[in-house]
């Protein structure tokens, strides 16, 4: 499973804000906004992003009491238990890739978490991929250039509200390193145990991307046309305008990363 809570925060204020891009100079009923006014609104939407990301880098972790993960077809079956979790990095995103098709008026960008590592003090005991472990330690995974690609965003106001008409996603994952610091490990070695946990996570990813990517991108549409229900564009804006000071304790991102988690 991997852990896009931060991320997805990250993509909800970044569709908000491209809200503003379509809608913010120009009435629904005139011409697509020139280039030169979504240049200038990329930048409001930038500030609007900026003011969505954690203040700081770091963020405590939930703890794992005897959590068992059973695996069949990877003959897995481990407990674990985790203290004193930490992940770093939840600031460290790159916006970019920004396209506007002044045809369309759809819209592209990508959104990349650098380098997520999560930490945690760990006791484990059980079988990993066949070979029977036992110990505890410090266990850490990095987790470089998870993101989202967000192509083909476009709006339309129906019946004055300001809705979202086509979304696709696609998610981007870089690369993991995992690293376990005293586990005992029967018939491999343990820098031989984590690449084959780095192989399987990224082969997991690999074979659920598409999947994941439409569950995601259906979501995010839902959530935003729900909860903007009766909300003309203007409406939308002003809602953008009072959101801006870092504060996403909304509806809209709760429901959604809510709806997000019990999916993964």
């Amino acid at each position: 499973q991997l852990d896009c809570t931060f991320i997805m925060k990250f993509v909800s204020a970044l569709i908000i804000a491209s809200a503003v891009a379509i809608g913010h100079c120009v009435p629904i009923d005139t011409a697509t906004p020139t280039p030169e006014q979504i240049k200038e609104l990329t930048g409001a939407a930038l500030l609007y992003l900026q003011s969505a990301l954690p203040k700081t880098n770091t963020a405590p972790l939930p703890d794992l009491k005897n959590e068992r993960l059973r695996i069949p077809e990877i003959d897995t079956d481990v407990t674990v238990t985790g203290k004193n979790g930490m992940a770093y990095g939840i600031n460290q995103v790159l916006f970019d890739q920004y396209e506007f098709d002044a045809s369309t008026s759809a819209t592209k960008f990508r959104l990349t978490a650098l380098n997520f590592t999560r930490v945690y003090d760990y006791e484990m005991e059980g079988k990993i991929f066949g070979h029977k472990v036992s110990g505890k330690g410090v266990m850490g995974m990095d987790i470089i250039g998870e993101g989202y690609v967000v192509s083909d965003l476009r709006f339309e106001e129906i019946d004055g509200s300001l809705q979202i008409s086509s979304l696709e996603l696609s998610l981007e994952y870089g690369s993991v390193a995992v690293n376990i610091e005293g586990l005992n490990v029967e018939g491999i070695t343990v820098q031989q145990l984590e690449k084959l946990t780095e192989e399987y996570l990224q082969n997991f990813f690999n074979e659920a991307k598409e999947e994941q990517s439409k569950m995601i991108a259906s979501l995010m549409k839902s959530e935003f046309n729900k909860s903007f229900s009766g909300y003309s564009t203007e409406q939308v804006i002003q809602w953008v305008r009072e959101h801006s000071n870092g504060s996403m304790k909304t509806d809209f991102i709760q429901n959604f990363i809510t709806k997000f988690s019990k999916e993964l």
